[in-house]
């Protein structure tokens, strides 16, 4: 499996080889590189967010002066020079893209489970109300019924997506589709086996 860290840019279009349009996410990922952690591989990208102390003490290790963003994968192929580049990808790899999802803040159940909500007329007076949670057995509130609550900043993966494009003069990936996450976010682009 090949895997890089990156930052989605934003959305663009390109034109495929039978004319149609197809959209596509730009991924901006500059060189990572690898270190073992108890024979795990380690992905490493230099990053300006707050970092931990471990995370401090490898940057101070590799001589680097900004800060790292890391992550550990358990089956990472690495090559000879141990740094990964956009040119390790080629056009057409499946790959499948992780980010953390947009946060939407708390929301209501139509919002976040798509309920249709209750009569606007006739002296309706529950038109955004969950209705009923519960029957009369078992007298409590089911563990995982559709409730209002906190919608978004999860964990997302998007598999199924291709390699559009490659600039490695400009470290760019261009991936089919959309990508979790607003524009400057995260995220890790691999390989779908």
């Amino acid at each position: 499996m090949k895997a890089i860290l990156g930052y989605k840019v934003g959305m663009t279009q390109l034109w495929n080889d039978a004319g149609r349009l197809i959209g596509g996410t730009i991924i901006s990922a500059k060189p990572n590189f690898t270190e073992t952690n108890e024979d795990k591989p380690i992905l490493i990208q230099e990053t300006n967010g707050k970092i931990s102390k471990a995370q401090k003490k490898i940057a101070d290790d590799h001589k680097i002066d900004t800060n790292i963003w890391m992550k550990e994968f358990s089956d990472l192929e690495v090559n000879e020079s141990k740094t990964i580049t956009v040119e390790d990808f080629k056009e057409g790899d499946k790959v499948k893209v992780s980010g953390v999802t947009k946060g939407k803040g708390w929301a209501g159940v139509m919002k976040r489970h798509n309920f249709h909500g209750g009569p606007a007329s006739h002296g309706g007076d529950a038109q955004r109300a969950p209705g009923s949670i519960g029957n009369q057995q078992p007298q409590r509130v089911v563990k995982g019924t559709k409730m209002a609550g906190r919608m978004g900043g999860e964990n997302f993966t998007v598999k199924g997506g291709k390699i559009l494009a490659v600039y490695p003069e400009k470290n760019i990936l261009i991936v089919s589709g959309a990508v979790p996450g607003p524009i400057k976010s995260r995220v890790i682009v691999k390989t779908d086996a």
